[in-house]
């Protein structure tokens, strides 16, 4: 039996392997993807300590590495259920195998949010694309769309507008929610467009992408830009399902409810990164994964030896 298992090998949950690997606990990570999750996916990060300028990939196969190097077994099978039986859990995989561990960290993120317009699902992989650095350089040389406002949208801006003739970015509101250093980088870009307090109507095309239908949300006004790829970065919702399973308790808006150390509503379950109720940035992540591998530890040193009948 395992002292710890992780669901979810992003910045949380590698965080946590490598601490409570070098605290000497048994520990799993399972993932059910590729490593990393939305961080392995950014382009340029230039906010984590240490690392002025580097990729999401390479900071996840840095991190990656460094778990490995712990000790950490890292086993890519997707969990898709929890029990708990006596004092301990069982897991099931989508391998169809079971593991059993005294605790259990979820951290499995969320997943991208939809806009759920016409066109959107029908286009999607077609021209449609919820990741700028994944698809971003099958557009070069070519007019995009980015719909949001938040950093994932601002910096996919910035990444897509050195690659592609000409970027609109679509947000709602009259000022955006990144990071002002971004901002203020995507404004300085000669290639950019700016449609502030307009929100996306209908994505339209044939076999793949030609247009987006926008509407002005003060005046009314409609406009159809021409493009060949519309990106959407509006956010996460958080992936709850096996919390759910175990009945832990969730915040209003979804999202798994921990206290300062990352304790769930259940005893053995604790909680860390995007899937909780924390600011969504690597570094918090990383913290948050840090405090709950600590957390765990702690717990187990006091609590009384596990007796599997």
């Amino acid at each position: 039996m395992d002292d710890l298992i992780i669901i979810g090998c992003g910045p949380a949950g590698m965080s946590a392997g490598i601490y409570a690997a070098r605290l000497g606990l048994k520990t799993k990570i399972f993932e059910a993807k590729a490593p990393g999750g939305a961080m392995a996916m950014a382009n340029i990060i230039e906010n984590y300590p240490g690392f002025p300028r580097i990729s999401g990939q390479e900071l996840t196969e840095r991190m990656l590495s460094q778990v490995k190097a712990c000790g950490a077994e890292v086993i890519m099978e997707g969990v898709v259920s929890i029990t708990k039986t006596n004092d301990h859990f069982e897991i099931t995989t989508d391998k169809k195998n079971t593991y059993k561990s005294k605790t259990i960290l979820i951290a499995t993120g969320g997943e991208y949010k939809k806009l759920g317009i016409e066109g959107e699902e029908k286009f999607f992989g077609r021209g449609v694309s919820y990741c700028p650095t994944c698809d971003g350089p099958l557009f070069k040389g070519k007019n995009v769309a980015v719909i949001g406002g938040g950093d994932t949208a601002v910096t996919g801006a910035i990444y897509l507008s050195d690659i592609c003739e000409n970027t609109y970015i679509i947000h709602r509101r009259n000022e955006f929610r990144a990071e002002e250093s971004n901002v203020q980088k995507l404004k300085e870009k000669n290639n950019v467009q700016f449609f502030l307090q307009y929100i996306p109507l209908e994505i339209k095309g044939d076999q793949t992408v030609k247009s987006i239908r926008i509407q002005n949300i003060e005046s009314g006004e409609i406009k159809e830009l021409i493009v060949d790829g519309v990106f959407i970065c509006v956010g996460e919702i958080p992936l709850t399902i096996l919390a759910q399973q175990l009945g832990i308790k969730l915040t209003e808006r979804g999202e798994i409810d921990v206290d300062e150390n990352g304790k769930t509503s259940i005893q053995g379950v604790w909680a860390a990164g995007d899937v909780t109720k924390g600011p969504r940035q690597i570094i918090t992540a990383c913290a948050e994964g840090v405090i709950a591998a600590i957390d765990i530890y702690r717990y187990l040193k006091t609590k009384p030896p596990t007796i599997i009948k």
